[in-house]
């Protein structure tokens, strides 16, 4: 059973499909089996918006008292790890869960989230709203229960639901970024986050030419084991990981335009030859290069 799934047996009322839950949430609808510990979470993405009462909630060992006035919504990304959650009597809040799999299918052959954001994200789960900015996270919540009551036939009730899910989990990611940099909360994290740092800038800059681990880790004064496990410290994701998604975000900006034929792009990616990327392409999206520019450019 999925880190997903888990959570959604602890909500009772909510709306579960396609690896969205969505639900507002109260303590007599979110409960641990009696004399069982709270399940440890994580591999999954959930935003819970406090509307009152005190949610008390520990991420990453550091436990976080959530109030309306004061850390009034919490952001868990895939790589923090959810350890407890409590409720008072009198809370109600709204919360968002996706799972790994909707995110990456979601935003596949989109622009991906930066992975520079993921850290400071990661850093600040809990941060404090202004109630402008809670109350915009609010109406996209309400967007998405809204749309959330179909009856499962039918395709484009599912696909709105889905989107108004996704489009609620860019706009907390893009208010809660702004909050994070309007603050200049610290994101530094120490000495293995100011390596990450470092290689994600490393990586914007010379991806397109360097595909190896060891390049970026030599750049660094470390080995490539250490860089791949701050980067799953910090991202979830291990360097070649990153390397890869990087390659394949500028792959899929690059077949969306017109004004390049697929060897040109072999050769901006710094591929061998035409047929090197096409394997390396369809590895990872599932289709060819050819198909995907027919698909995206129709």
């Amino acid at each position: 059973m999925s880190d997903f799934e888990i959570l959604a047996g602890l909500v009772k009322a909510k709306t579960v499909d396609c690896g969205v839950l969505v639900a507002d949430l109260h303590p007599a609808d979110f409960c641990v089996p009696a004399r069982t510990a709270f399940p440890v979470l994580t591999d999954l993405v959930f935003h819970i918006a406090v509307r009152s009462g005190i949610m008390e909630i520990e991420v990453d060992g550091v436990k976080y008292r959530c109030t309306p006035e004061e850390n009034n919504l919490v952001d868990v990304k895939p790589m923090n790890t959810v350890s407890f959650i409590r409720l008072s009597t009198d809370f109600s809040g709204s919360m968002l869960a996706l799972s790994r799999m909707f995110i990456e299918s979601s935003l596949r052959g989109r622009k991906q989230i930066k992975p520079g954001e993921i850290l400071a994200l990661k850093i600040n789960t809990a941060v404090t709203l202004s109630e402008e900015d809670m109350q915009s996270v609010l109406k996209y919540f309400q967007i998405t229960r809204e749309n959330s009551g179909y009856d499962g036939n039918g395709k484009l009730d599912m696909a709105i639901f889905c989107y108004a899910a996704l489009l609620l989990h860019l706009n907390i990611i893009r208010i809660v970024y702004g909050k994070i940099k309007e603050s200049g909360v610290d994101t530094s994290g120490g000495n293995a986050a100011r390596l990450m740092e470092r290689f994600l800038q490393l990586l914007e800059e010379n991806a397109a030419r360097e595909h190896a681990v060891h390049f970026y880790a030599e750049r660094l004064c470390i080995t490539p084991h250490y860089l791949s496990i701050i980067s799953n410290r910090f991202t979830g994701r291990s360097a070649g990981k990153l390397i890869t998604e990087e390659l394949m975000s500028k792959a899929y900006t690059y077949l969306r335009s017109p004004d390049y034929t697929i060897q040109e792009i072999a050769d901006r990616l710094n591929f061998s030859d035409q047929s090197s990327f096409g394997k390396f392409f369809r590895k990872h999206s599932g289709t060819s290069p050819a198909a995907y520019r027919r698909a995206a450019i129709v």
